[in-house]
């Protein structure tokens, strides 16, 4: 990973905001996310990612306004959402609350109306025709830049330093960064950290070898084996063995984003009917090793997605406030909790692996063990806590419900009686 990554970044939970769809407030967008953030402080989030605010393209956009990811000018805020002094109100009260604010930015492509496209036709990839080109067919609304050309990143790094110089934002969630080359990133990085140190260098690639230049990358690599435990398509453990194989070919102290959602997938409420499991399933977002994501209304099981493409805005009254106020319950236990944000992380062997999920978060004599039933079956399960520890026994309080119980290990096994909720036991050595 990047030497100089913060070890403090292991405490981030990151929200994704889609500006546009935010509110029904047209240009007043990012002064309604400015006058949420006391509720997501509530709610756990230090990092407020901004979906891109550039004006979209509009020669061969799709849909009725755009996609956010098809940039026309990356100097302006979109005026249908807001304008420099929202978004520098916006970044001053994050502030204030200790929290952070980075931006999307999308550098493999820009709009093919953009005015950067139109004057400077020699910074793009070209076809066998010379025309301006794409390395992904179907993204006809952009042109990609060709980063052979040294003009493209001196550009793009300007860019990028006006930004943070002007609006003070706290790092960046670089779009499909593994479509740009490595060298880019590497001097982008070293760049913006002459203006201003600590940078959040959020990629969206889970290949290894970016974290030469990024702190977080994303979990893709295990989203996709969790959507195919949810199609059945294949076995708990065995999204669970991949999860503890990425310790091989990630570097030490690697930090992942893990994510149930983005704007690219689907809502995971409409994927996970039952509310239970859905709990299940978000804490172990919050609790396993690396850092949560969060999409703007998935902490309301909201399960339509919402359409970048076309206007759109979230309803925001039709969220379950009983998962809602669940949310703040994983939020404030992530945050109280150093073990969990950045202890050891051990998978556990259970007796019902293709349902319920264990692990251990650790540090010392100091434990957090996690019991998570995902299949929604009211039967008790034996964890087997190997090499761990033989027999033992432990002052354990249960964090989600704040009852206190008498955990007795014997012979490297502890029962746990049935419950569909999620367990989070907290507790030490010794009775």
């Amino acid at each position: 990973m990047a030497t100089d990554t913060r070890v403090e970044f292991n405490d981030l939970v990151i929200y994704e905001v889609f500006a546009r769809a935010y509110s029904n407030a047209v240009g007043q967008q990012l002064k309604s996310v400015a006058e949420d953030l006391p509720r997501l402080k509530a709610l756990g989030v230090t990092t407020i990612w901004l979906m891109p605010i550039h004006p979209t393209g509009e020669k061969d956009r799709k849909g009725e306004l755009g996609s956010p990811y098809a940039i026309k000018d990356y100097y302006v805020i979109d005026p249908t959402i807001g304008d420099e002094r929202q978004l520098r109100e916006l970044v001053d009260r994050a502030h204030e609350l200790k929290m952070g604010v980075i931006m999307d930015m999308v550098l493999n492509h820009c709009a093919t109306d953009a005015e950067i496209a139109i004057k400077h036709p020699n910074w793009f990839m070209k076809d066998g025709n010379g025309d301006p080109s794409r390395k992904v067919d179907d993204w006809e609304d952009v042109y990609d830049f060709d980063y052979t050309n040294p003009e493209v990143a001196d550009y793009i790094v300007r860019m990028m330093k006006y930004w943070v110089r002007e609006f003070d934002i706290d790092g960046f969630r670089c779009d499909v960064a593994g479509l740009v080359p490595l060298p880019f990133w590497l001097r982008a990085r070293r760049e913006l950290a002459e203006v201003k140190e600590k940078l959040l260098w959020l990629s969206e690639t889970h290949d290894p070898h970016m974290y030469e230049a990024f702190d977080v990358t994303y979990d893709y690599d295990g989203y996709y084996r969790f959507r195919d435990v949810l199609d059945k398509k294949a076995s708990l453990h065995e999204y669970l063995d991949y999860i503890a194989s990425q310790n091989d070919f990630y570097p030490p102290n690697y930090i992942k984003m893990r994510f149930l959602e983005n704007h690219d997938q689907v809502r995971v409420a409409s994927l996970i009917e039952d509310e239970l499991i859905l709990k299940n399933w978000a804490t172990w977002l919050f609790t396993c090793k690396g850092i949560p994501l969060i999409y703007n209304g998935q902490e309301y099981g909201l399960e339509e997605k919402p359409d970048i493409f076309n206007e759109y805005f979230i309803p925001w009254e039709d969220g379950k406030e009983t998962l809602y106020t669940f949310y703040k319950r994983l939020g404030h236990l992530r945050s109280s909790s150093w073990v969990i944000r950045r202890g050891a992380f051990t998978l556990l062997k259970n007796s019902r692996p293709e349902g319920v999920i264990s692990f251990l978060r650790h540090s010392g004599r100091r434990w957090i063990l996690a019991v998570l039933n995902v299949d929604g079956k009211e039967e008790p399960v034996e964890i087997y806590f190997g090499e761990l520890t033989d027999d033992a026994c432990f002052h354990a309080r249960e964090m989600l419900s704040d009852e206190y119980y008498r955990l007795k290990i014997t012979k490297g096994k502890a029962v746990i009686e049935s419950s569909r909720e999620p367990l989070i036991f907290s507790g030490y050595a010794g009775c």
